[in-house]
């Protein structure tokens, strides 16, 4: 628990005082001005942060500092600053990239006093930079960096020192699951064995819905570049389809047909009062560009009176099998003609 300055006790005047100071009063500070100089004052262990950054071919920077042995991950120590504004900071200066873009929180490991004579807290993000990039298109800080190369994540690691090449290690199981790891001094933390299953690496499962009318016509949503959701950047698996079925990724709480659901409602409106019938289909599919996995089942759905919106539209099979990204036309080939239509609306 995180203690807190006490606020000393103060007298309060009469309401009939006057409302102005008096000469030769003083202010007392203010409660926020106490908590400031008590923060400023408090000890506090070091912080660290370092990058995961990948090429094309999946390959790990590391770099080669000139003021301690062995290799590393880009990165530094964070000055009185955010995590991710030092991280960005040292990599602006050591590395100079064109551009770079800070992504999730891989790792948090908590080192103890007793290995550097003061508590360290490191944390492990990954971090993106325009692809293609090469080691030779960095522009090393000559006073920090001997070397940066871009090597397997076996022989990277293999470079690393003992308690590094346990934290990189746990930030890259992370990176193939959907978790943070917690690691004291590289090992990963004691956890519930509730805790310890919600952070199992797994593929990620989506839930879509097919809606036919009468003719056979399939009803599909336009995605687009300013859509809330920023559904273009879906991790790769849409392949840049201007389509989709209704459907939304399952949160870790519902079920698919849940999921499927929640989809009809968010997507094609309340007025379109869908809802979900059987299951028709399961497809995996392997994401392009090497992130996660993807699970999609496909339900059949009902609309009934719908009003649509002007996201969404009717396209005959043909030309839905066309629209849509890899895996949804594959679960849509894989459903015979006219199965969902008992379930669809015939009223545009």
């Amino acid at each position: 628990m995180t203690s807190t300055p006490s606020t000393p006790a103060t007298t309060t005047a009469p309401a009939s005082a006057p409302a102005l100071e008096t000469p030769g009063t003083v202010a007392l500070p203010s409660p926020q001005d106490e908590l400031a100089a008590y923060l400023a004052a408090h000890p506090a262990p070091a912080s660290a942060v370092d990058a995961v950054i990948r090429d094309e071919r999946g390959r790990l920077l590391v770099v080669d500092p000139v003021y301690k042995a062995g290799w590393d991950l880009p990165g530094g120590m964070v000055d009185d600053e955010g995590l991710v504004d030092g991280l960005v900071r040292e990599l602006r200066e050591e590395l100079r990239p064109m551009a770079l873009r800070v992504g999730r929180l891989l790792a948090v490991d908590n080192v103890p006093a007793t290995v550097y004579g003061r508590a360290l807290t490191a944390c492990v993000y990954a971090v993106h930079l325009p692809h293609p990039v090469t080691a030779q298109d960095l522009r090393l800080q000559q006073d920090e960096l001997r070397a940066a190369e871009f090597a397997p994540p076996e022989e990277a690691l293999a470079r690393l020192p003992e308690r590094l090449r346990r934290r990189t290690a746990a930030a890259l199981a992370a990176e193939r699951g959907a978790h943070t790891a917690h690691l004291l001094d590289g090992h990963p933390a004691p956890l519930d064995e509730r805790d310890r299953r919600a952070l199992l690496p797994a593929p990620a499962v989506a839930a879509a819905a097919l809606v036919t009318d009468a003719t056979g016509r399939v009803l599909v949503r336009e995605v687009r570049d300013d859509d809330g959701d920023s559904e273009r950047d879906d991790g790769g698996w849409g392949g840049g389809s201007s389509c989709r079925l209704p459907g939304a990724l399952v949160s870790a709480t519902e079920t698919p047909g849940e999921a499927a659901a929640r989809a009809l409602h968010t997507q094609l409106g309340r007025a379109a009062r869908g809802s979900t019938g059987r299951l028709l289909a399961v497809d995996s599919t392997r994401c392009p560009s090497g992130g996660r996995t993807l699970i999609t089942h496909l339900f059949t759905a009902h609309l009934a009176a719908p009003q649509l919106p002007t996201t969404a539209r009717w396209l005959a099979r043909d030309q839905a099998l066309r629209a849509l990204p890899a895996h949804e036309a594959r679960l849509l080939r894989g459903t015979p003609a006219g199965d969902a239509g008992a379930h669809g609306h015939t009223d545009e």
